[in-house]
């Protein structure tokens, strides 16, 4: 993954490439999908072990596509997920909307109408039985971050099951940015 050069505007080079390092993470997304409908032991059930996670991950983008490509006024809401079973349950599904959200990623990584701090609401559940609900102000570009590191932590999850299906995915594969960057100093 190249970040992009965007020599007028840095912080707009910076957003550009979290935009892209989103789509590089949905991209080791697929090829996990795909490796696994090719590569799995026998006995490994997509829709049990990994399904649910890869569902998951994109819902969580979709809500945040659905904040800025809706009406901004109604923020992002990742509690109200469609929570789409047949994503977990058919990998095809899965893989087809997985290239679309990377496709809409790589696209809006090029729009010069959103900024790293375009001013956006999350709301959540919260309390020890989702009793609670915080609406708080956040930006665009603190939401990437955290669907990145939202993301890579289901991926150190996913690690797992794709080592127990028999398929390799690399040792950086569910390792946070900051882990990497430590290991590769640490040599």
């Amino acid at each position: 993954m190249e970040p992009i050069s965007t020599r007028n505007d840095p912080a707009q080079e910076k957003l550009s490439n979290l935009w892209q390092y989103n789509a590089h993470l949905l991209m080791q997304a697929l090829t996990l999908v795909q490796r696994l409908q090719k590569e799995a032991k026998p006995n490994f059930s997509f829709s049990q072990a990994v399904g649910p996670h890869i569902r998951h991950i994109m819902e969580h983008y979709l809500a945040l596509l659905d904040a800025i490509e809706g009406d901004m006024s109604q923020g992002i809401s990742y509690d109200s997920r469609e929570r789409d079973v047949l994503l977990q349950n058919l990998p095809d599904m899965a893989a087809a909307k997985l290239q679309k959200l990377i496709a809409t990623l790589l696209q809006l990584r090029l729009a010069k109408s959103w900024h790293l701090d375009t001013p956006l609401r999350t709301t959540l559940k919260t309390g020890a039985v989702g009793e609670l609900e915080m609406s708080v102000n956040t930006s665009l570009g603190r939401e990437l971050l955290f669907l990145s590191s939202h993301t890579v932590h289901h991926f150190a999850l996913l690690h797992h099951y794709a080592q127990q299906a028999g398929v390799d995915m690399g040792a950086d594969f569910g390792k946070a940015p900051a882990t990497l960057a430590h290991e590769r100093q640490s040599r």
